[in-house]
């Protein structure tokens, strides 16, 4: 996919986080052996403050930018064409809710190949012979939901890969997610200590935060590799999607509150526990001070 890297050097640019009111609340985590990020609003600053399949955040005029970047021709509005992604995810999700799933997630490059092929077969929509749903899906992703790394994403990051943690990753995702993270880190995530039984994105197993699926199973997966879900610190920015059920499965838990795009307290939700983070971080490198040297 070496043209993830060019949509995203065309359609992205620098990002700064935008300081939130919360201050740090920091604190020594004794006996931390492995840690867990979310993606969006935590390691990556986003642009819409999540994966960008948040129907508040598609818009027309970047869906016809997609389309123009990948030569395809369409008689259908740009606001026709999201009213059928909308109706085509919530169609997915119903289905899957029925089959017993809480938080289902969508696989997007399936939803886009279902909208294009009941275009294409009733001629409202011409695409090139070469079209990519993939490339088509990046196109319109980089442009709803620009990121950048947070800062210090890099250096901390690899930190922690030179002090022996076990790290991974618990995200909402796409496809294009660990791409888009290997994009900005030069280098596969496995080498940055990153390995593939550590990270769990929604669209490979069909559910999504906040449910606690993904938790349990990273937990799992530690486990296995002898680190009991005690020692496993969770990071992320939202305090329903990570802080809540990472804490309900057992692991310690730091809200990421540097960005006010996306940091998330969800104060009036009525999922919320009496649930509380055990440090609260409003820079990357905070996560340095929580940890014993």
């Amino acid at each position: 996919m070496n043209w993830l890297s060019d949509i995203l050097q065309r359609n992205c640019q620098p990002l700064e986080p935008i300081p939130t009111e919360l201050s740090a609340d920091l604190k020594v985590l004794p006996d931390i052996q492995a840690i867990l990020f979310d993606v969006y609003g935590t390691l990556l600053v986003s642009g819409s403050g999540d994966v960008g399949t948040a129907m508040n955040m598609t818009k027309g005029s970047a869906l016809e930018a997609a389309l123009g970047a990948c030569g395809i021709t369409s008689k259908v509005p740009a606001d026709e064409l999201i009213a059928r992604l909308y109706a085509a995810i919530k169609g997915d999700h119903e289905v899957a809710t029925k089959r017993g799933t809480s938080y289902p997630e969508v696989v997007i490059e399936e939803i886009w190949q279902k909208i294009f092929d009941a275009a294409i077969a009733s001629q409202q929509i011409e695409v090139p012979p070469d079209f990519d749903v993939k490339r088509f899906a990046v196109e319109f992703e980089t442009r709803v939901n620009p990121t950048w790394p947070m800062p210090d994403f890099s250096e901390v990051l690899g930190t922690l890969h030179q002090r022996g943690y076990r790290l991974g990753i618990i995200s909402n995702a796409q496809f294009f997610t660990p791409k888009i993270v290997e994009t900005f880190l030069q280098s596969p995530l496995e080498e940055n200590g990153f390995p593939p039984e550590n990270c769990f994105f929604s669209y490979e197993h069909r559910v999504a935060k906040p449910g606690t699926d993904l938790y349990s199973a990273a937990a799992r997966s530690l486990s296995d590799q002898g680190i009991d879900v005690c020692h496993i610190l969770y990071v992320g920015n939202d305090m329903l999607n990570d802080v809540q059920p990472a804490a309900q499965v057992g692991m310690k838990t730091a809200l990421f509150a540097g960005d006010q795009r996306s940091l998330r307290l969800r104060k009036d939700d009525a999922r919320m526990l009496p649930i509380h983070p055990d440090v609260t971080l409003t820079r990357l490198s905070d996560i340095l001070a929580c940890l014993p040297r």
